[in-house]
């Protein structure tokens, strides 16, 4: 079974999340995580961010969305870690119309 300690994952290659100015840098095992479960529920949105992508505002807002419905479903601490980091980005690119980029390693 993969860890559920956001610790174990420190080392990893990271995913870049970036919108304006601000970026987070996550795990590059736990964005996959996150994003296979985003398939696995056949979310729309979610399953695009395999490779680097980029999101409009109004793809954001739908995003912010599935990351919410994701959080609810999930007791897994690292992933909580992923969203805590990801989300605001998320919300931020929605509200100022501004594009959200994911970049893998």
């Amino acid at each position: 079974m993969s860890s559920l300690s956001p610790d174990d994952f420190s080392e990893d290659e990271p995913v870049r999340v970036s919108c304006q100015n601000q970026e987070a840098w996550v795990s590059e095992r736990l964005f996959l995580r996150l994003v296979l479960i985003g398939a696995a529920y056949e979310l729309h949105l979610l399953p695009l961010l395999r490779e680097d992508f980029s999101l409009n505002a109004v793809q954001a807002e739908a995003l912010s969305a599935e990351l919410k419905f994701v959080g609810s479903l999930v007791a897994d601490d690292a992933i909580s870690s992923v969203l805590e980091r990801v989300t605001p980005l998320v919300i931020l690119a929605n509200r100022s119309g501004d594009e959200i980029k994911f970049e893998w390693p």
